[in-house]
């Protein structure tokens, strides 16, 4: 059996991230493969004083004891999310920490694989060369799957070593069109947008590790609001408001502590586990997100959503994407948006699923073409 190793952020403290390397994982082992997640260290050094990060922008902080009384259920999640990783990524034998020592000491595959989340994003990643595989050798084939670049541009500093290590990809797709236009600048080779990890695989094999039982009763609305982009408060807690006020439905949030206690009738699930975060968006009536993982697993779920992002021009262009390639575009709400109706939020489940399954079809495709090449 081939070997193939995949570089991709895996290990921090997000359900997207460690969900997204497992679904790789697992169409990789099915395609054939002997799978291997290269268990390389991020944050690190590296990182460190990234110029390119944008700060300022963020959920304002919670209060000093908002924070004591969340952290047990935030310490509960981590632990949660690292079990994960323990039980279901299949890491490689030695860790490593820093750009330079997977130089020193690559791993050895038949193929490497740049996986998806943001690994060539600079604001993320500060242009790290480890996830354009600049460690690999060169007679390997070196393929990339869904990588996001996060931005319509690659800073002018970092453009030569973009351009000298993508050059080295026998083939590669990108998670936006944003990141095909910038890939064909680059080097003028065509790449091809595909799915994120997360959907290619269907609900009912999502199904196989989400906590099988209801964690809530009754009906309620899901919030999984992040502020690793912007600051979408208020205007997220008074669309959480407006709607739990039409539907008369509980809130349900999840991952980050509230900066208030603003929200009458909620439910915190601030430490849930990936398997209990997949069940509480299973069985949610309507899924509120800023996440484009939120909105990722809302639709493969076929769950009613609100998908909210800064501006229908930002240069992150993810969940725009996302949403227009399955005709939800309706779902989109930006900042400036006026509140909408619990009732808009639904849309035509068939035709949603079967453009949804057309479009993994494509995408594992690339996949199966890209590999069968090597």
């Amino acid at each position: 059996m081939k070997t193939l190793g995949i570089i991709t952020i895996h290990k921090i403290h997000n359900y997207g991230s460690v969900l997204q390397a497992y679904a790789l994982q697992q169409v990789c082992q099915e395609l054939g493969y002997h799978v291997e997640i290269i268990d390389y260290s991020f944050p690190n050094s590296f990182q460190f004083g990234n110029k390119y990060q944008i700060l300022g922008d963020t959920q304002p902080n919670e209060p000093l004891w908002i924070k004591i009384l969340f952290a047990i259920s935030l310490k509960k999640q981590h632990n949660g999310i690292d079990l994960f990783v323990k039980n279901y990524l299949h890491l490689s034998q030695k860790s490593y920490k820093s750009p330079d020592a997977l130089m020193d000491d690559p791993p050895h595959f038949d193929v490497y694989l740049t996986g998806s989340d943001q690994v060539w994003s600079p604001r993320h990643t500060n242009g790290d060369p480890t996830f354009l595989l600049q460690f690999a050798p060169k007679d390997r084939i070196k393929i990339a799957y869904a990588a996001s670049i996060g931005s319509n541009y690659i800073p002018k500093e970092l453009r030569q070593r973009y351009r000298e290590l993508l050059v080295r990809y026998q083939s590669i797709s990108v998670r936006e069109s944003s990141g095909k236009d910038i890939i064909r600048d680059l080097i003028g080779k065509e790449s091809q947008v595909v799915l994120d990890p997360t959907l290619l695989l269907t609900k009912d094999e999502w199904n196989r590790i989400a906590k099988p039982e209801r964690l809530v009763k009754g009906p309620y609305i899901l919030c999984y609001f992040l502020n690793y982009s912007f600051n979408a408060f208020p205007y997220v807690d008074e669309l959480a408001r407006r709607i739990q006020r039409q539907t008369e439905y509980q809130l349900v949030m999840v991952a980050r502590p509230p900066h208030y206690f603003t929200l009458t009738k909620t439910i915190y699930k601030i430490g849930a586990s990936p398997e209990e975060f997949l069940a509480l968006v299973r069985d949610a009536e309507l899924v509120l997100t800023t996440s484009f993982h939120g909105t990722a697993f809302a639709v493969n779920y076929g769950r009613p959503v609100y998908t909210v992002v800064k501006d229908r021009e930002s240069d992150d262009s993810r969940q725009m994407q996302l949403m227009k390639s399955l005709g939800l575009q309706e779902n989109i709400l930006t900042l400036k948006d006026d509140l909408p109706s619990a009732e808009n939020s639904q849309y035509d489940y068939v035709r949603e699923q079967q453009q949804l399954e057309k479009l993994r079809q494509d995408s594992i495709l690339f996949l199966t073409k890209s590999l069968s090449h090597e």
